[in-house]
């Protein structure tokens, strides 16, 4: 997608290229220099500068990431496998086996168990039963009944331990955010390649989980993914990281409350922690009434100089805080409340809310486009800039579903901006609480598709559609 905000220089460049053909005619020396001023004007208007209307100087503009940017927040699904024990085809089990074949599977169950029944010490009904009640759970899964594919999952294992059956079992774990026990379930088959990349994710997406209030758990399962690829810099720069971060925050004050606990560098910024901490309750109140959501759990904050925000975060120049699990601000030195101030906390708790309720798998265009709308920010007078970007017919939400971070500062402001209008746009015709469907429906295991579509009763692709003709109306 191309996001480089350059569009509108462009377009006037080639105006000029024609006012300068037209000098070869009869245009005059006259017309010719104000054609020059003309272009110096508009290349000073329209060149990206620094200062641009898009730009990101404080967090308070949306500069910030979300806990997404560090590993793969939700492992990958990759369809349960018909593979495993084949059913038998003896006498006993014919009727059951045609069955199996003409895709009567739940009934081909019930045969292949009144068989074991007669011949307990079969190995082949056994298997066959197994095979049988693994393509029922296909079934089952493949229409939402995730606790009944489990549950013949679980007694095919009983009856085989054939690995598909368990890397099955693991799917229906994951959908269901039960990730420790995807872990134990595929544990035991480390020495198969696909597994072991699986696990890894898991190993890292429950770290993630655990970096607030559980460092030395976070350490512990990042190490266990470390150990099964030693080829993975990204994941051991992020355990160095965590380290880093640890040996740091322990020697940082704290200040404690019901619903946060606020650590800050330096004695002399206790102030600052309780200022801090009373926006955080003031935010709480007013983001937990638009979302419905109050988390039961107490986040952490962390207050930083603006020299030891960079050091330890290793965030990129254009975001001003990040939210990675906890909140992470540079606020070392401030005692007064501000409406900039306000923006950052405001924005930086509603990720820790979204991460919540969708259980970390929203995209990070609501993500971030919830996080701005809640700070109080606006796209409206960004309109001019948006129907450039959708007139380019390069916009793709799904290009914005991922990590922002390695984008450069232009790119960043307008998805950023992006985010916002699309987000403001689902909220304005489908109302703040069918937004919150969406998450919920993220957190229980649904696909971005799936939850659009049960929440908005149309399609990602027709939301996406609806979204930037209203920008091009």
């Amino acid at each position: 997608m191309d996001i480089s905000g350059n569009r509108a220089l462009g377009e006037h460049s080639r105006v000029f290229l024609k006012i300068i053909s037209c000098q070869r005619g009869r245009a005059s020396g006259l017309i010719f220099f104000f054609a020059i001023i003309l272009v110096a004007v508009i290349f000073y208007r329209f060149y990206p500068w620094k200062k641009t209307p898009l730009d990101v100087q404080t967090a308070a503009s949306g500069g910030s990431l979300s806990a997404e940017l560090n590993i793969e927040e939700a492992p990958p699904l990759k369809p349960l496998q018909p593979e495993g024990a084949v059913p038998g085809n003896s006498g006993a089990t014919k009727q059951a086996y045609d069955s199996y074949r003409e895709g009567d599977f739940e009934k081909a169950v019930g045969l292949y168990r009144a068989a074991l029944k007669e011949s307990p010490d079969s190995a082949e009904v056994r298997n066959s039963l197994a095979g049988a009640l693994n393509r029922a759970a296909l079934k089952e899964y493949n229409e939402g009944n995730l606790s009944r594919s489990k549950e013949m999952l679980l007694e095919a294992i009983g009856l085989s331990k054939e690995p598909a059956f368990f890397s099955n079992l693991s799917n229906v774990q994951i959908r269901e955010n039960d990730l420790e026990g995807a872990v134990a379930t595929l544990e035991n088959f480390k020495d198969d390649a696909g597994i072991r990349k699986r696990l890894k994710v898991l190993y890292s997406t429950l770290a993630q989980r655990h970096r607030s209030g559980k460092p030395d758990e976070a350490i512990r399962l990042y190490e266990k993914g470390l150990a099964l690829d030693p080829s993975d810099n990204n994941l051991r720069q992020i355990l160095a990281k965590l380290k880093s971060e640890q040996d740091f925050e322990s020697r940082m004050g704290s200040r404690e409350g019901g619903h946060f606990l606020v650590r800050y560098e330096g004695g002399e910024n206790a102030a600052t922690g309780h200022l801090i901490g009373l926006l955080l309750e003031e935010a709480y109140v007013k983001i937990g009434s638009d979302l419905g959501f109050y988390p039961a759990d107490r986040i952490e904050a962390l207050l930083y100089t603006k020299e030891s925000f960079r050091d330890v975060t290793k965030s990129p120049a254009w975001a001003g805080a990040i939210y990675d699990g906890r909140i992470k601000i540079p606020a070392g030195g401030i005692y007064d409340k501000t409406e900039e101030l306000e923006k950052v906390i405001f924005h930086e708790y509603t990720h820790a809310v979204v991460h919540r309720i969708a259980n970390g798998r929203a995209p990070v265009w609501l993500n971030e486009g919830i996080a701005q709308y809640e700070e109080g920010r606006t796209g409206s007078s960004y309109g001019a800039a948006l129907k450039d970007a959708a007139a380019s017919g390069k916009v793709k939400l799904r290009s914005l579903e991922g990590s922002f971070m390695r984008l450069n500062s232009n790119a960043a402001h307008l998805a950023y901006l992006l985010s916002l209008s699309a987000t403001e746009y689902t909220i304005r015709e489908f109302g703040f609480f069918s937004v919150r469907r969406v998450l919920e429906n993220l957190g229980k295991g649904m696909t971005l598709d799936e939850a659009i579509s049960e929440a908005l009763y149309l399609s990602y692709d027709e939301l996406e559609k609806s979204w930037l003709n209203n920008i091009n109306r």
